[in-house]
């Protein structure tokens, strides 16, 4: 009992940073309770304990999951509640495997070198295979303390996870072995991390030229939004808005957050909607293509023509689109969302300045976005978190706005429909943000910097990669006298 009360303790102080941001530091002890049960526990219990620590954690960094199957899935509360349940039990998965992967490698190899690789590489696997479930990685966690994250330049949010459980693990064996060496060790690797990032957050950058954004941040409520009474209500108030923004900060370029008016746009025809001021939009809605709805941006240039769109292409499962339609029962089938995913990378340019937008959750996927990113001025993220009601969600996609940034050197313009909307710069400093369900419009002059390939643009997620392939490597080598096909090599070598 003990034991799994040390788990569940685990899982509070490493969710907590995700709920309440200025615990943040949480995360760099959170991992000891766990590290004191699973050096001496069995495989089998070691999995427990680790799928113990996973469900607790997600309880609390993703609770806001079970908001919006409760808010808007038509389903009893009950269903909702045990939706969810399956579905943070399922990502525990990872965090079981974690701890058997662990238990088996820590006898022969040192713990310093076992825990933080397998807990990365792990990691690792779930931006991989978890059907876009890509929030709560530890190294978001750091994402409000810019000088700690800026190495993400070189290997992305999981390089800072990587140093997060190295130093968690020098203190565990700080008061394991009561050994004041690991205790400097792990105190120094901090104190080097935030050295750097605050060399890196004192260099002054020269901007080569300013663009002004329009940011809207009309705040609808999701079922005000899908109520077709309250359509009418919906447009005046974008169009408002809209309108009062282009006359007071007269911006480059206006932006809407995603689907702000639920309706469909078309290429072929002018946007159908005229202000005082002809500055370019930027907008979120959809587009009918071949009898098929896809989630698009478009760019509306002066003359209210339609000129380039982008189609959202990673969709989320279960929220757009049914994953593996033919076995799931029709009457919850019939109640999701079937939008077609896009198929093209879309650089969006207007007088030459560039921009990429990822559509909401595709700001999490790192994968993706080093894909569609190609060294463009800055990205825009619209999206529309009103799904995650009064809950952290928006928090966490703003963490990866800032990862995202720091990985790129390159501002991001958030858009939401509720908040949080904002400008992050190239090093994941917040320039400016709004408060959530609050409407709110202004400009800003965005500083666009010189452009620089970083380490993490040019090799990608390598440093991901390598924990993955040296966990599963040490993993054959170690058990190799328990698998029948080096059992055999062995055998044929001795006759």
């Amino acid at each position: 009992m003990g034991n799994y009360l040390l788990a569940i303790f685990a899982g509070i102080l490493l969710g907590v940073p995700f709920k309440f941001p200025s615990l943040a530091l949480l995360a760099w002890v959170g991992l000891i309770p766990l590290l004191f049960v699973l050096e001496k526990s069995e495989r089998r219990s070691a999995f427990k304990l680790g799928w113990t620590t996973g469900m607790v954690f997600l309880a609390i960094s993703s609770y806001w999951l079970l908001i919006s199957v409760a808010n808007f899935s038509e389903y009893p509360l009950l269903v909702s509640i045990l939706i969810f349940v399956m579905a943070i039990s399922i990502i525990s998965l990872y965090f079981g495997l974690f701890a058997v992967i662990f238990n088996n490698l820590s006898k022969k190899i040192s713990i310093l070198i076992i825990a933080p690789l397998v807990w990365t590489g792990v990691e690792f696997l779930r931006t991989i295979f978890s059907f876009q479930f890509l929030f709560a990685f530890l190294g978001y966690s750091q994402a409000f303390i810019p000088q700690l994250i800026q190495v993400a330049q070189y290997g992305g949010v999981y390089l800072v996870t990587f140093i997060i459980v190295l130093v968690n693990t020098l203190f565990y064996l700080a008061l394991k072995e009561r050994a004041f060496k690991y205790l400097i060790t792990a105190s120094l690797i901090f104190a080097l991390l935030f050295t750097y990032g605050n060399a890196i957050l004192q260099k002054e950058v020269v901007a080569k030229k300013e663009f002004a954004v329009g940011i809207m941040q009309p705040n609808i409520p999701q079922k005000m939004k899908l109520s077709r009474a309250k359509r009418g209500e919906v447009i005046n108030k974008i169009l408002n808005l809209t309108s009062q923004e282009l006359a007071s900060g007269d911006p480059d370029l206006m932006i809407w957050p995603e689907t702000a008016i639920l309706r469909g746009y078309y290429e072929d025809r002018k946007f159908p909607y005229a202000f005082y001021r002809d500055n370019p939009l930027f907008i979120g809605g959809h587009i009918r293509e071949n009898g098929h709805y896809l989630n698009s941006a478009f760019l509306v240039n002066r003359d209210r023509d339609i000129v380039q769109r982008y189609s959202k292409v990673k969709l989320v499962p279960w929220g757009e689109y049914v994953p593996y339609p033919k076995l799931i029962p029709d009457i919850i089938e019939t109640t999701l969302n079937h939008i077609t995913p896009g198929n093209k990378l879309v650089s969006f340019n207007m007088n030459g300045v560039t921009w990429v937008s990822p559509i909401c959750s595709e700001i999490l996927n790192p994968f993706y976005i080093r894909k569609l990113y190609q060294q463009n001025d800055f990205m825009i993220n619209i999206s529309n978190e009103a799904w995650f009601g009064k809950s952290h969600a928006s928090l966490q996609v703003l963490q990866a706005v800032i990862f995202r940034a720091v990985e790129h050197r390159v501002p991001v313009v958030k858009v939401g429909n509720t908040g949080i909307s904002g400008v992050v710069n190239q090093r994941g400093e917040i320039l400016v943000k709004t408060r959530m369900f609050k409407t709110r419009t202004f400009t800003f002059n965005l500083p666009i910097p010189e452009r620089k390939k970083t380490v993490y643009y040019k090799v990608g997620n390598l440093f991901g990669w390598l924990n993955l392939i040296i966990t599963i490597l040490l993993l054959i080598i170690h058990n190799s006298n328990k698998i029948n096909f080096f059992k055999k090599i062995n055998n044929s070598k001795n006759n």
